[in-house]
């Protein structure tokens, strides 16, 4: 097993430097499609590689790709530098990349830069020592992971597509199944009511995120009465706000933000919010429907989409976004469907379930994913993980969607171990700095092993 442990430090410093490009995705340019955060950071990982001495190659800031080694096939290990919105109330500052009792805190340090720059100290481990691989090995950088995945269409229609991969963009052993995807817009009425008037309802940033805020913003009515009111219905787990502003009532509502895959795991600001509605009579309209159909469930019961398979579990919804709009409501829903189901099957139950005065638009959707657990793929995958830990690598199914989809024979590995506390895309997310080290090993592994063996 070749060493890492002579780029410890450099691990530790990259990631840090990385976190403080705050590459949350911005209004892009022709040079800079996602804007310039993202592209810092796109080539301040190219600029690494070409220090490490490999070649790297920057697909029209779409996206780039860090590379050594020859032979016709290609090892890919697909990263992403952009980043959510940081979101309230953090401990450290989100862009700062604090370390504080081991852990590294900040926006990307698990999700997903921290594991991108262990797979490039990886490789230059591998390199130094004089590894000859029989693949060429390719760390592939995305930028638009987080929102539609431009990036990685951009960059297999001008590159070459790997032969096999790994995305170290998950967990821990080893992902072989991925729930299928779509993200949809409901628009919808306004609700009414006599007494108020709704004047502003919004929040979430992203339909794959639950929302930690939610803001209503009412005219009329009667504060005291709002205030002996909100407590006799707002659930214990949210945290909820009056605030007179001129003629005009503000409530803030919040929550607990988590990844949209695992909505079970936050606390959903704006159900909470459309409870708070309903109480004060506006059941009516798409906040009414909302508040029926889906309130605080996240199996998509109220909208007929309660389906499960063995392989991959149940269907998960996530109410991600709400925001007023001057002829309409609009919200936007992440489900993640099993893998034996359809995305026209979805959308099909979805439609039937709603009336016609709320209509729906498909923002994005990924097709599901399974690799059979006896490929090579998955053998090597499983005999680095047990070897490096001591642990039964175990395959799991998810809801999340990783660029392992990109590629014909792809899985996620790592980087979360099990019993990690997963805070991807909430506040205070962070990565212990021993499980950053010992992931550049485990990478560095499994990257020799697939890069060395004949065939995929």
């Amino acid at each position: 097993m070749i060493s890492t442990e002579k780029y410890r430090d450099a691990v530790v410093k990259t990631t840090v430097d990385l976190i403080k490009i705050p590459s949350v995705k911005e209004p892009g340019t022709k040079e800079k499609p996602f804007g310039e955060p993202i592209d810092h950071a796109l080539r301040f990982m190219l600029d690494k590689g070409q220090e490490l001495g490999f070649d790297t190659k920057n697909y029209d800031g779409y996206a780039g790709h860090i590379e050594f080694g020859e032979g016709e096939e290609i090892l890919g290990i697909l990263c992403h530098l952009d980043v959510v919105p940081a979101g309230d109330d953090w401990s450290y500052p989100p862009f700062e990349g604090e370390i504080a009792e081991g852990k590294l805190y900040g926006r990307g340090t698990l999700d997903n830069k921290g594991p991108a720059v262990a797979v490039l100290y990886a490789m230059a481990a591998l390199k130094d020592a004089g590894f000859t691989p029989h693949k060429r090995i390719r760390l592939i950088l995305g930028t638009d992971e987080e929102s539609g995945w431009e990036c990685m269409q951009h960059y297999l229609a001008h590159a070459e597509k790997p032969d096999l991969g790994f995305t170290p963009d998950a967990v821990f052993p080893i992902i072989n199944a991925e729930k299928g995807i779509v993200m949809v817009r409901l628009q919808g009425p306004w609700p009414e009511k006599e007494g108020y008037s709704l004047m502003e309802l919004r929040g979430g940033h992203r339909a794959n995120m639950v929302p930690d805020r939610c803001l209503i913003r009412l005219s009329g009515g009667n504060m005291p009465a709002l205030d002996e009111f909100l407590p006799q219905i707002g659930a214990n787990e949210a945290q909820v706000s009056v605030n007179s502003i001129g003629a005009a009532v503000e409530i803030e509502v919040r929550g607990v933000s988590a990844h949209g895959s695992t909505p079970e795991k936050g606390v959903n600001a704006i159900a909470h919010a459309l409870k708070i509605l309903g109480g004060l009579g506006f059941d009516g309209g798409l906040t009414g429907l909302l508040a029926d159909k889906v309130g605080f469930g996240w199996d998509g019961e109220g909208l007929n989409l309660k389906l499960s398979d063995a392989d991959s579990g149940p269907l998960t919804l996530n109410l991600g976004v709400i925001k007023s709009e001057a002829e309409h409501l609009s919200a936007e829903l992440d489900i993640r469907y099993p893998i034996s189901f359809s995305k026209e099957e979805i959308l099909q139950r979805l439609r039937a379930s709603l009336p016609d005065s709320v209509s729906v638009t498909t923002l994005d959707s990924k097709p599901p994913l399974f690799v059979s657990p006896e490929s090579k793929l998955i053998k090597v995958l499983q005999d680095v993980y047990t070897k490096h830990t001591g642990d039964p690598a175990e395959l799991i199914a998810i809801g999340g969607g990783t660029y392992a989809r990109a590629l014909d024979n792809a899985v996620a590995f790592g980087p979360l171990f099990p019993g990690r506390e997963e805070l991807a895309h909430q506040k205070d997310e962070h990565i212990s700095v021993d499980d950053l080290l010992i992931m550049t090993r485990i990478f560095d592994d499994a990257i020799a092993r697939l890069a060395e063996e004949d065939g995929s």
